[in-house]
């Protein structure tokens, strides 16, 4: 497999060229014959009873019909012992690296005491790894994204390790709960490779061509949403490693239940989140998955065969990751659920001071070529500094265009600001194999200084503004260097 890196903008960033072909294919009938039915007690210790597979075909908490998936929980009936009935399912198969695609059409809705999750984690945790890609609780407005692993791994700036994690909350109201379904949902994308793990959140309207198909290319997708990288401060192969995927509604528990009595809504319906879970078996008619399809893809896997699936893991502890709710919508609940006491503190993080959504890391890989490589095959990768600190050390908060212009030259082009933290960059290789612009929102961009560099020809390395490096094999690169730093309401507890 073939790595480029180059600094652009303030950030390093090693990305794959790789093709993907189906490893594994989740969708309609196979579903429920590739998952375990988990039994156990919530390993969150969420008011929740995960029941067997006959128990939820015949209470018809799941069911296949064309093709569409459903998952979902009990709402009908008063819920006493263990908890409200409820599935989790696991994989029988068991992944390291590969590009998973999750095309949903409903999640569970938001309502008070609720935890829902799409995630992977292997049979040693956090040895093996945790990938959160779907999760919150209550009337979270934003989906939730966190690693968990092993002491000994850095990334998003922040220490992933255990119960604390690393994680970043962005993605808009439409990522998440209510927003989510009431936009007719959409996809999210997982590629996890030795480089860095990346999520992407696609709207229904916005879904990439291909992207749910049999060889999707992450390469023309433009910028995760949240992107872990690895290298210096985090050894991904070393720290995620044999990860199941899993399903699960749970309730209460060791997220939802802790901040139960710091949410003034939530907390005014009931005492407790077990008191309302209980006895109010309508508030979860919206909690159920609507799966349209979900597929595994492996590098090569289109000529390779697919491992033999190996049996589940018994349910792992669950990490979790406390959200402070960015700008809800008008029609839900204005008090989001505080979060959770961490280890070492029974203190509640604020809110930010003005909504933000959070773009953690670095831009998607470079596009995949079949064929001889282009004359350009440098990756181009964003990222930021303070001050004072390393490069690439935060979350990026600007955005360019470059194109090809009519006398071969690379030139910049002007993006719309949006008025939204947040930033997209995105290069392509076209046709004839010159560097084309894929149009990216841009939002409140503010550069510091630009610089012009010129190199002559073939891998003459450049100094701009004194900080970043970058190799050019031909042409003239204008760019921007930008230094911004954001704060995106997050504060990470032990459940």
């Amino acid at each position: 497999m073939h790595l480029s890196t180059l600094v652009f903008g303030g950030g390093l960033v090693s990305l794959a060229l790789a093709t993907y072909g189906i490893q594994d294919d989740y969708s309609g009938n196979n579903f429920l014959n590739m998952f375990t039915f988990d039994t156990e007690d919530d390993p969150t210790h969420g008011y929740v009873n995960y029941v067997d597979a006959n128990t939820a075909q015949q209470n018809n908490f799941t069911n296949v019909e064309n093709g569409i998936v459903t998952i979902r929980s009990d709402s009908t009936s008063v819920a006493s012992g263990r908890g409200r009935n409820s599935v989790r399912l696991t994989s029988k198969a068991q992944y390291t690296h590969g590009l998973v695609v999750l095309d949903l059409q409903h999640m569970p809705g938001s309502a008070c005491g609720i935890w829902p999750a799409f995630w992977m984690t292997g049979p040693s945790w956090p040895n093996s790894g945790e990938i959160d890609i779907i999760e919150g609780v209550s009337y979270q407005s934003e989906n939730a994204m966190t690693m968990h692993t092993s002491s000994g791994c850095s990334m998003v700036n922040k220490d992933c390790q255990g119960n604390t994690g690393c994680g970043v909350v962005t993605g808009g109201s439409a990522s998440y709960g209510d927003g989510f379904n009431n936009a007719n949902g959409g996809v999210y994308a997982m590629e996890w490779t030795s480089d860095a793990i990346n999520i992407w959140f696609f709207g229904r309207n916005s879904v990439p061509n291909g992207a749910t198909g049999d060889a999707p290319d992450p390469t023309t997708w433009g910028n995760p949403i949240a992107s872990f990288q690895g290298g210096s401060g985090c050894n991904i192969d070393q720290h995620f490693q044999n990860n199941n995927i899993v399903f699960d509604t749970t309730f209460c528990g060791d997220w939802a239940g802790q901040v139960w009595s710091q949410d003034a809504t939530c907390s005014s319906k009931a005492a407790t989140c077990q008191d309302y879970v209980a006895n109010n078996p309508a508030a979860f008619t919206e909690a159920y998955w609507t799966i349209n399809s979900l597929k595994v893809y492996s590098q090569g896997a289109g000529s390779a065969s697919a491992p033999s699936p190996t049996p589940a893991p018994a349910p792992s502890p669950r990490a979790v990751v406390s959200v402070v709710p960015i700008n809800p919508p008008a029609s839900e609940p204005t008090t989001s659920p505080a979060p959770a006491p961490s280890p070492s503190t029974t203190t509640a993080a604020a809110p930010s001071s003005e909504p933000t959504s959070t773009l953690a890391g670095a831009p998607p890989p470079s596009p995949t070529s079949t064929s001889a490589p282009p004359e350009y095959t440098g990756n181009v990768g964003i990222g930021s500094s303070t001050p004072d600190g390393p490069l690439g050390a935060n979350p990026v908060t600007g955005s360019q265009g470059l194109s090809v212009g009519p006398n071969g030259q690379v030139v910049e082009n002007p993006i719309k600001a949006r008025g939204v933290k947040a930033d997209s960059v995105m290069l392509s290789f076209g046709s004839d194999g010159l560097i084309e612009e894929t149009p990216l929102e841009a939002r409140d961009v503010k550069a510091d200084n630009e610089t012009e560099v010129e190199g002559p020809f073939m891998n003459e390395r450049v100094v701009a503004g004194g900080a970043e490096e970058m190799h050019v094999k031909r042409g003239k690169v204008m760019r921007h260097l930008r230094r911004h730093q954001m704060d995106f309401g997050v504060r990470m507890h032990k459940h």
